[in-house]
């Protein structure tokens, strides 16, 4: 059956515009004019135990901005000392560190966004993820001339659409991620956005990296013909329990209110099978084995990060239990703060652990 990858991705592009309508905003002013000479083109980047592909996303992300912004989140599994060696070795990093046990994303994307429009000066920053490569093979000329061009039509955010690249029978010896997992599915209608860095005043960026917010107003966002987002989310079966595991345990630590809003809602589902019938996705070979995915075009992108010298063969399940150990660790060393730093912490756990039902 040939897969209808156009009418899926109409359809899809429809019902994303409909649910989240941008509006355009005004702006009259520039927060600061754009300084002379070449253009400065910033990436940002969360992480949060990326060994496996961190280095050939820094690498590849290198080739299209001229400095990178990395704010780690506690990693665990080697990706700090992949990030230190490729700052040694040359390449524009700057390598923050913030650990949060609880979901955070607006607050830390914006801060990242800010951060790089003051302190590197960018006249466009690109809010990537560290499983999004970008793929310019559609793109008529280069990135950096299109941006430029964006700005002098007045264009402050641009989006790029992603596209998933599944988990294949590929070559499980290749150790770089845009070369092993080779076939994708349609373009999908969520985008990530770039940002001109002369507005970050009052420019906030959501969750995800979806969107921008003028002075509370979502901002008009222009989709950049030709380029997208090639999405590695999903690289093996212990890798995607440890991300939607601590996903939503990161949502339910929040509170309530991030739960009522539906954050993240796309880990709670796995997360409930780990939790309560675990057997059902280890014991299964459609989730543990590659599927070949016959019916996907093999069509890699132009990876251009060049070969990798820090990073080394991943024990996933290994590399699986530190992380969940790591991050069960931070919640309970986040636990024990509350209770000695704020005394109504202290006694309303008590009164909890006071609390016997009987039930049954």
């Amino acid at each position: 059956m040939k897969w209808p990858f156009r009418r899926i991705e109409r359809f899809l592009r429809k019902a994303w515009s409909k649910r989240f309508p941008a509006h355009p905003v005004p702006v009259s002013e520039p927060t600061r004019p754009r300084e002379p000479g070449p253009t400065r083109i910033v990436a940002v980047t969360r992480v949060l135990d990326e060994a496996d592909i961190i280095e050939a996303f820094v690498r590849h992300t290198a080739v299209y901005a001229g400095h990178h912004v990395i704010l780690d989140n506690g990693s665990r599994d080697g990706t700090l000392e992949i990030l230190r060696s490729l700052k040694t070795e040359g390449l524009g990093l700057t390598i923050l560190q913030n650990i949060t046990a609880s979901f955070y994303q607006k607050e830390l994307n914006t801060y990242l966004y800010r951060y790089a429009a003051r302190t590197c000066r960018a006249d466009w920053v690109l809010c990537l993820d560290a499983d999004e490569f970008i793929d310019d093979r559609a793109l008529e000329g280069e990135l950096t001339t299109t941006l430029e061009r964006l700005a002098a039509d007045g264009i402050l955010c641009a989006t790029v659409p992603l596209t998933n690249f599944e988990r294949a029978a590929d070559d499980p010896d290749e150790a770089i991620v845009p070369l092993r997992m080779r076939r994708h599915g349609p373009v999908l209608p969520v985008k990530k956005v770039f940002v001109q860095g002369r507005i970050a005043a009052t420019t906030d960026i959501a969750n995800g990296n979806h969107s921008a917010t003028y002075d509370g107003v979502r901002l008009d966002e222009h989709l950049i013909p030709g380029l997208t987002l090639a999405h590695y989310s999903h690289r093996s079966p212990y890798q995607r329990v440890v991300k939607c595991v601590r996903g939503w345990s990161k949502v339910t630590a929040a509170g309530s209110a991030e739960v009522a809003n539906r954050t993240s809602y796309h880990y709670r589902g796995l997360f409930e099978i780990i939790r309560d019938r675990p057997q059902h996705f280890f014991r299964r070979a459609r989730f543990m084995s590659p599927p070949a995915h016959d019916e996907l075009p093999v069509d890699p992108i132009h990876y251009r990060g060049g070969p990798l010298r820090y990073s080394t063969a991943t024990d996933e399940p290994m590399r699986a239990i530190r992380c969940m150990v790591g991050h069960l660790e931070t919640l309970a060393e986040r636990h024990g703060r509350l209770l000695e730093e704020i005394p109504e912490a202290r006694a309303r756990t008590q009164a909890w652990n006071d609390e016997i039902r009987e039930i049954t």
